[in-house]
């Protein structure tokens, strides 16, 4: 169940001018190699750049194909997410690090589980 302080992070969206604003961040992906995102617009785009092994669909935060659990650090959206997360979760399609990041990739897809919003 979501808890209201992580619903309001989910619903703040960062502006471009935001985006521009913000510093490269460090991310590690549990079990592979560290990444390092550099102004892309999204994780996804910045993991996807550097082949790394993340699943992906939509890229509109409606799908949760692209979800991750994010282990430590912070975590902006870009944009409105339709997809129903539960605290931990985000979706990388929609999201930017504000900090260093840790974040773990589901066993199997997610998305399918849960396409309701609540």
């Amino acid at each position: 169940m979501w808890d209201w302080l992580w619903k309001r992070r989910q619903t703040q969206r960062l502006s471009v001018n935001d985006l521009a604003a913000l510093p490269p961040a460090q991310v590690q992906l549990q079990g592979h190699p560290d990444q390092r995102w550099q102004g892309e617009r999204s994780l996804l785009d910045a993991l996807d750049k550097a082949d790394a092994p993340v699943r992906s669909s939509c890229r509109s935060g409606n799908c949760g194909a692209c979800l991750a659990y994010l282990e430590s650090g912070e975590v902006g959206y870009t944009k409105e997410v339709t997809f129903p997360l539960e605290s931990g979760e985000i979706l990388m399609c929609s999201c930017v690090p504000l900090s260093a990041l840790l974040i773990r990739l589901p066993d199997k897809p997610v998305g399918a589980r849960r396409r309701t919003k609540r």
